[in-house]
C-alpha cells in the first residue's frame, strides 16, 4: 500500500474526528442564553408560536397556553411528518401562581402538578438545515422531565428569542432558574453569545439546580 493510499483514510479519519469534536465542544449549557433570560432580553412573550400559543398572561401571575389553527398544524406536523423527538401532546397548559399548581389539559383528560415538584425548566435546542426548534420542559426533582411544548422552526437567533420569552413568563410565574442546552449541530458565528463575566458573575450559581 502506498503513502497515498494510507493518507486518505487517515486523513478523512481525522477530518471526523475533528467534525465530532466540535460538535461536541459547542453543544451544551450555554450560560449566556440563561443569563439573557434571567435580564428579560427575549422577545415579548405574544410573539411566540410552537406547538401552544400564549391565550392569556398575567405577568409573574398567570399564563395559559392553548391552540389555534396554526399550533395544531404544527402539532401534527411533529407528531407524523417531519419528527422532532418526542412530543407532548396537550390541548392547554395554564401555570397559576396564586395556587401554585401547573395545569396540563389533553385527550379529554386533566393533571396537576405544585410548582414545588419541580427544580428547574429548561430549554432543548434541535437544529438542521431548515432552522433552530426548542424544546421546553419542566425538570421534577424526580423522575422525568415534563415536556409541554415545542417553538415552531425559525432562524436560529429568532426561535431562541421567542421560545425564551415563554421560558421568562413562566420562570417569573414559577421562581425556577431556566436551563439552556443549545445543539452542537447548528454553528452561527458569532452566536451563542460570549457570558459577559462581569454582568452575568453574580447570577452563575443560580443558573445551576
Amino acid at each position: 500500500m502506498s503513502l497515498v493510499d494510507l493518507a486518505f483514510p487517515v486523513a478523512v479519519i481525522v477530518i471526523y474526528f475533528s467534525i465530532a469534536i466540535s460538535t461536541h465542544l459547542r453543544q451544551g449549557r450555554s450560560n449566556s442564553l440563561e443569563a439573557q433570560i434571567e435580564r428579560g432580553e427575549v422577545a415579548p412573550v405574544g410573539c411566540f408560536r410552537g406547538t401552544l400559543v400564549v391565550v392569556e398572561h398575567r405577568p409573574g401571575l398567570f399564563l395559559r397556553l392553548g391552540q389555534d389553527a396554526d399550533a395544531r398544524r404544527l402539532q401534527f406536523q411533529y407528531l407524523w411528518i417531519t419528527g422532532v423527538g418526542p412530543q407532548a401532546i396537550f390541548d392547554s397548559v395554564a401555570f397559576d401562581g396564586s395556587k401554585g399548581l401547573v395545569q396540563l389539559v389533553g385527550e379529554k383528560k386533566e393533571k396537576t402538578a405544585c410548582f414545588s415538584q419541580f427544580s428547574a425548566m429548561r430549554m432543548r435546542e434541535k437544529s438542521n438545515e431548515h432552522g433552530s426548534l426548542w424544546h421546553v420542559e419542566l425538570i421534577p426533582l424526580r423522575g422525568q422531565p415534563l415536556l409541554f411544548l415545542t417553538s415552531d422552526r425559525e432562524e436560529r437567533r429568532v426561535s431562541f428569542g421567542q421560545t425564551a420569552s415563554v421560558a421568562k413568563a413562566v420562570s417569573s410565574i414559577m421562581s425556577l432558574p431556566v436551563q439552556v442546552e443549545v445543539d452542537g449541530k447548528a454553528w452561527t458565528p458569532g452566536w451563542p453569545p460570549q457570558l459577559d463575566t462581569v454582568t452575568d458573575a453574580p447570577r452563575a450559581k443560580s443558573a445551576h439546580v
